[in-house]
Parts: structure tokens; C-alpha cells; sequence
């Protein structure tokens, strides 16, 4: 905000440099860039206080990494941790919507800040699925190092990002993000996948799928822990 703010008022010759010769009058293609810049500064103000950014929402954090938020529109999962989200919706019998993320995503970004803040989108995902947010380039260090065979090669699982990471290839055979996917109680695909693609009513028939499947399915035997021997097989 202050750069692009400092920006116009020195292209209209507001703020001056002690080389530069005095200005006495502004062109018109300097007052249309001084005047864009002026423009970008103010639209980027509300974002100051959580109001979502589209325009450059791709490139901003997460919303809900704010400090200062007074927006209460968005969306983000309440669990980030796989089995502990599972055991949520099992407990409260809805089906689940894994997000695979990333801090670093431009994409799922974009995705968060201009699809799921729509009132229809964020209605089915607050009362219909318990998301499960899935950070695969998170840093923090397992408390032990878990060992998988991933194309004939042992693997080591060092990072919480790692042991996600590996869960999309291994599980669903995908490697981008954002990448998301409605699955039952026992870990099973409930439809196709959905990555990024802004028509929001692609993804309101993507969730509405999901829930339909859901519906018809019945519970079975819990799907095992990433970490134990069969989970590694």
C-alpha cells in the first residue's frame, strides 16, 4: 500500500527526489499511471482488516494467518491433521473433503479467496463436510522418521509435508495442488477429484456429488494408520 501509494503521488509530483527537476505539469500518461497506482493502493486497504483480495489473491497468505482479521466470510479447515479429521467425521457422520495445500501455493490461494468465500460454496463445506487441510511442504519434524516403499525404493518420511506429500501420491496418484477430494470414512474416493478451477459451479456440483455418494455408501472398517506396516505396504 505505501509503495504504490508513494508511487502515484510521485508521478503526479507530490513527492520529489533532490536530482529531479521541478514539474510543471503532468502529462496525461503520467496522470493515468499515477491515478492506476493511487487506485491499486486504496483497493488494497480493506485487505488490512481480512476483506478477501481477489484480484491478487494468489498472491497474499492465507486469511486466516492474519493477525488483525475482521472478515468472518472465509473458509479454512478446523483439522490439519488426517486421522484426527477422520475421527471427526465419523463421530459426526459426514463425509470428508481432503484438501491437499501448500503455504507456498499461488493456486490454492486463488482457490480459497475466490471460490470457497461464495455463500453457497461455504454453506455445503461449514455444514455439510468436515475438511481436512493437508499442508504438503509443512517443515515441522515428525516425532519419528517413517520409513514407506514408494516405487520400489525405500523412502524416508522425515516432515509432517513429507508424510502428506506421500500420502496424495501413494493414495490417489497426484502430486499438484491445490487437489482436492471427497472421501467416506474408511479413506474411499466418493467421486473424481477437483484442482484448481475457478467456475463456482463446478465445484458446488463437485461437493454436491461427494455428499450423494455419501449418502448411498455404507461405513466399513476403518482405513489403517499412515504409520503402521500395512499402511507402509
Amino acid at each position: 500500500i505505501v509503495i504504490f501509494a508513494c508511487l502515484g503521488f510521485y508521478l503526479l509530483g507530490k513527492i520529489r527526489f533532490p536530482h529531479d527537476t521541478p514539474m510543471e505539469k503532468v502529462g496525461v500518461g503520467r496522470f493515468f499511471l499515477a491515478l492506476i497506482s493511487l487506485s491499486f493502493a486504496i483497493y488494497m486497504i480493506p485487505g488490512l482488516w481480512g476483506a478477501p483480495l481477489k484480484a491478487i489473491s494468489a498472491f497474499a497468505p492465507p486469511l486466516y494467518t492474519q493477525d488483525f482479521n475482521l472478515y468472518e466470510g472465509e473458509v479454512h479447515a478446523k483439522y490439519t491433521d488426517y486421522e484426527e479429521g477422520v475421527a471427526k467425521a465419523r463421530e459426526m457422520g459426514k463425509p470428508i473433503l481432503l484438501d491437499f495445500s501448500g503455504y507456498g501455493c499461488v493456486n490454492c490461494r486463488e482457490m480459497e479467496n475466490n471460490v470457497w468465500i461464495d455463500d453457497k460454496v461455504k454453506q455445503i463445506l461449514d455444514e455439510d463436510y468436515v475438511v481436512i487441510t493437508l499442508m504438503v511442504d509443512d517443515k515441522t519434524e515428525l516425532p519419528e522418521v517413517i520409513e514407506v516403499t514408494e516405487n520400489g525404493k525405500t523412502r524416508k518420511l522425515r516432515t509432517v509435508g513429507d508424510k502428506w506429500s506421500y500420502l496424495q501420491r501413494s493414495k490417489f496418484g497426484a502430486n499438484s495442488q491445490p487437489f482436492y477430494v471427497p472421501i467416506d470414512h474408511v479413506g474411499m474416493p466418493l467421486g473424481p477429484s477437483y484442482q484448481h478451477d475457478l467456475d463456482i459451479s463446478k465445484y458446488v456440483h463437485f461437493l454436491e456429488n461427494g455428499k450423494k455418494e455419501f449418502a448411498a455408501r455404507k461405513d466399513g472398517k476403518p482405513i489403517p494408520s499412515l504409520s503402521s506396516p500395512s499402511a507402509q505396504e
